[in-house]
């Protein structure tokens, strides 16, 4: 296809022509080299129809767009567009090569951002190079192969089910789809062959952007900047090194920081072929880059100049450790430290935000940090089975402050790391992604995988597995080494879990923990209760089911098939959830699936009964106390724990039942502003533990917080006993011990219809609040109907009630912006939430309602 829109960006001697835009697209089902003068021919038009597509883009979407498919986010159409990954797909285009790349000395390179993902391209007929992989970009030398005029070029690809049809499966989290994509194999994003949480859906097509780089004598090919902080911070190290390709060249790398003037500029002789230099500047003194809640997340401003290519790259100063010195009490600690400083880790796990990942541009990636920071996070840990993280992503949690735990990208499967050219594949994407982002200071660990030594060491079908242990090479060697010898300010962890010592990688009392017995190991439901008596050193995965918004289920469902067990509902929800117990078997007698049965164990609700839209609620507030019980548990054991980062913060398509706070629309679940008071920087938490009950203040910030605490024991009915309200004052960066009394004195007051509350006062107003129940909500003897009172006090709305009310809904849908919402109501204790809106809020339901009432219409 003709591209008349061609324009040269210049940058002194290295020069750039994009070839983005449009292509032409056709597909084949058998492999295209079948006909290849068909298309790669400057003169005679295909034979065969081509379709309009717009570089980059997924194939999928270029089909959306001509009719050929359906949104496959919506009802059965994933289903449906199977057929998409099982084809191969032919690009071409035509374009005019620029007068400087054909110059006797000129050297060329054709470069693809992202290619998904196994591709072999055509310049003017000629096979130019191949590439294997989607999770990095490929550059093809095709210096001397351009033509005065018109050139054409072709690129054929395959989602790389051909390729590796008959390569063994090993074996894959996922069974059989796993097995049938073979995906251990493929160098992409690994959930694409389906989760519990996405149905598969191979993405396939030029998805990065295109362009030619052509230069005189020499094309730069890498640019790294790291900075390394003195222990002592006094001083940092920053060192930028650049690569090239082509012929001899003198050449001069500058490096200039424009915030403190800073700059050094040297000359190299740079040998024939691939070559590479480095600078380096000391700052002294310099300004720190600190994560959210720590401090400001200041950059510097780098200017570079290579080889006549000019660029800016933000960076930030920051030392990064992991204190595992011995606990006091069994094993070690595992607290990490930025700058000297204990941080406690709030966040949850990301995976890619939709279907189409490579759709997820600059806009997208801001709005997701920005509502993670908004819910108090500090952290988000790439998971191991996406991709990685990209610039726009980095940089948007670089300005946030949130810092970055990033797997490389392997996940629940078992890697043929014996295999040479596979190893040799991993450590050229290892480097190429850690150069990449280098600079930014919100990556502080790299971790080898997901759950790999995990699953060598305690999943039956691993264990029994003939194949052994092939990969354990790639992830204490291979990427260690990688990490230390290009990214030493960063830390590195093998794997996830991982425990020190030889002991078991989910070992409670040293390295990280994936805490998931709670949620997955309890039949006929899920007790987040549990959670309560762990005592992980760093929990980075483990979660609570919950469904979408009606707002989401709307969406995505058919109208016709807006009802518990639809088929469209059941293609969208988690196998977990169907299952009656999640790793049990299954009883002669058919009984309500795991996340179902949850909600009949909270509630004591038959979900067979109930509407769609308020299971969806009465779920989704469940959710919530499960989310809440984790983090609490953890926050207020720091830094003996120092974490709480759970599964998942948000979701790559809609799902009836989710891990996450924040869906694939970006809508914010029933669970959002629970999980974001219970990670606000002062919280309180109430526990009961050998026979007592204490109740916990935690204090973030490194400043002490000073103010009241009331607290009490209530009736669910009215009336608080035992209520008293003292001054207290809370240790900087830590959790402190505020109150305690014998938990006989709750039991006399009947503790099955009454709970332990806590209120943080700060100037006579609620700062933090939490309860306690051992009791489950449907034993409570909840009002269905409580009597509520709203009233206006200054900027800020005040809740009142007589009653106990659980969880006050201001927005079901996750479409407000709210300053808060699914909050308690104490009997006689007012809770008060910033408002500054002319009229007061709309009570939409409560908790309470499931209990004899009903939803309220706004």
């Amino acid at each position: 296809m003709r591209h008349r829109a061609v324009q040269e960006q210049r940058s002194d001697m290295q020069r750039i022509l994009s070839l983005n835009g449009n292509w032409g697209l056709t597909y084949a089902d058998g492999p295209p080299i079948a006909a290849p003068w068909e298309f790669t021919t400057l003169n005679p038009a295909p034979a065969r129809r081509l379709m309009t597509a717009e570089v980059p883009e997924p194939v999928h979407r270029t089909l959306e767009k001509h009719g050929l498919l359906d949104d496959p986010n919506f009802g059965m159409n994933s289903l449906r567009a199977r057929w998409v990954e099982e084809c191969y797909w032919i690009y071409r285009r035509t374009f005019t090569a620029p007068a400087g790349a054909l110059g006797p000395d000129a050297v060329v390179h054709l470069v693809f951002e992202r290619l998904e993902m196994l591709a072999k391209v055509y310049l003017n007929g000629e096979l130019a190079g191949s590439t294997a992989n989607a999770l990095v970009p490929h550059r093809i030398d095709v210096t001397g192969k351009l033509r005065e005029g018109e050139n054409t070029l072709v690129v054929a690809l395959e989602s790389g089910v051909f390729e590796y049809c008959d390569h063994p499966s090993k074996i894959s989290c996922g069974g059989e789809m796993g097995d049938l994509t073979k995906r251990a194999w493929l160098r992409k994003a690994q959930h694409q062959s389906g989760w519990d949480w996405q149905a598969r859906l191979q993405n396939v097509g030029i998805l990065g952007d295109v362009r030619l780089e052509y230069a005189p004598d020499s094309v730069v090919t890498e640019l790294s900047l790291v900075s390394l902080a003195a222990d002592d911070l006094s001083s940092a190290r920053i060192i930028v090194k650049g690569a090239a390709e082509g012929r001899a060249v003198r050449g001069t790398l500058k490096l200039r920081i424009a915030e403190t003037g800073n700059s050094v500029e040297e000359s190299f002789e740079l040998p024939e072929g691939h070559a590479q230099c480095a600078v380096e500047l000391t700052l002294d003194r310099p300004k720190l880059w600190f994560p959210r809640g720590a401090g400001e997340p200041f950059r510097y401003t780098a200017e570079i100049e290579f080889l006549g290519k000019r660029v800016t790259r933000k960076f930030g100063v920051r030392k990064v450790a992991v204190d595992q010195s011995e606990h006091p009490v069994e094993g070690t600690y595992f607290i990490l430290e930025i700058n000297n400083r204990r941080i406690f880790c709030k966040g949850g796990n990301f995976v890619p935000a939709d279907l189409y990942y490579s759709e997820v541009d600059a806009g997208r990636c801001r709005e997701l940090v920005r509502l993670a920071a908004g819910a108090n996070f500090n952290l988000l840990r790439i998971w191991g089975g996406g991709i990685y993280a990209t610039e726009e992503f980095c940089d948007a949690c670089d300005e946030a402050g949130i810092m970055l735990w990033h797997d490389f990208i392997f996940a629940c499967a078992k890697y043929p790391g014996e295999n040479e050219a596979f190893s040799r594949a991993v450590r050229k994407e290892a480097l190429t992604v850690v150069r990449a982002l280098n600079h930014h200071p919100s990556l502080v660990v790299w971790c080898g995988n997901n759950e790999l030594e995990l699953g060598n060491r305690s999943w039956r079908q691993y264990c029994d597995c003939e194949v052994g242990w092939s990969d354990h090479y790639i992830f204490h060697h291979l990427l260690a080494k990688v990490v230390h010898d290009e990214s030493p300010q960063v830390f590195y962890w093998p794997s996830s879990p991982y425990s020190p010592g030889f002991k078991e990688p989910s070992d409670p009392t040293t390295g990280d923990q994936h805490p998931w017995k709670a949620t997955l190991e309890t039949p006929g439901g899920t007790d987040f209760w549990t959670f309560r008596s762990y005592v992980d050193r760093f929990p980075n995965e483990g979660g609570v089911l919950g469904c979408s918004t009606p707002a989401t289920l709307r969406q995505f469902l058919p109208e016709n098939e807006r009802e518990l067990w639809s088929f469209s509902w059941d293609h969208h929800d988690n196998p977990f959830a169907r299952l009656e117990d999640t790793f049990g078997s299954f009883s002669p007698e058919r009984r309500l699936g795991h996340a179902y049965a949850t909600v009949e164990l909270w509630t004591g609700l038959d979900p067979r009964t109930l509407p769609m839209e308020r299971y969806a609620v009465v779920s989704g507030l469940l959710q919530a106390e499960g989310l809440e019980e984790y983090i609490m548990n953890y926050r207020r054991r720091m830094f003996s724990t120092a974490s709480a980062i759970f599964w998942m913060y948000n979701d790559s398509w809609p799902v009836t039942h989710g891990w996450t706070i924040v869906d694939c629309y970006r809508r914010k679940k029933l669970a959002y502003y629970p999980v974001k008071r219970a990670f606000a920087p002062v919280a309180a938490a109430v526990v009961s533990e050998h026979g007592s009950v204490k109740i916990f203040g935690v204090n973030d910030t490194f400043e002490p917080w000073s103010g009241e605490l009331r607290c009490g024991v209530f009736q669910v009915c009215g009336g608080i006993a035992r209520e008293r309200t003292i001054p207290v004052e809370l240790a900087p960066d830590a959790s402190t011990l505020l109150a305690e009394f014998p938990k006989s004195e709750w039991e006399a007051a009947g503790s099955g219809r009454s709970g332990v509350f806590a209120q943080l006062l700060s100037g006579g107003r609620p700062a933090a609040q939490h309860r306690l129940f051992e009791r489950r909500f449907g034993e409570l003897g909840l009002d269905p109907d409580p009597e509520i009172r709203i009233s206006r006090a200054g900027n800020r709305a005040r809740f009142e009630s007589g009653r106990y009310v659980w969880r006050v809904c201001l927005d079901i849908d996750g479409e407000c912006e709210l300053p808060d919402n699914a909050f308690d109501l104490i009997p006689g204790v007012p809770y008060e939430i910033p408002w500054d809106r002319e009229e007061l809020p709309v009570i939409l339901t409560t908790g309470n309602s499931f209990f004899g009432g009903g939803v309220r219409d706004a």
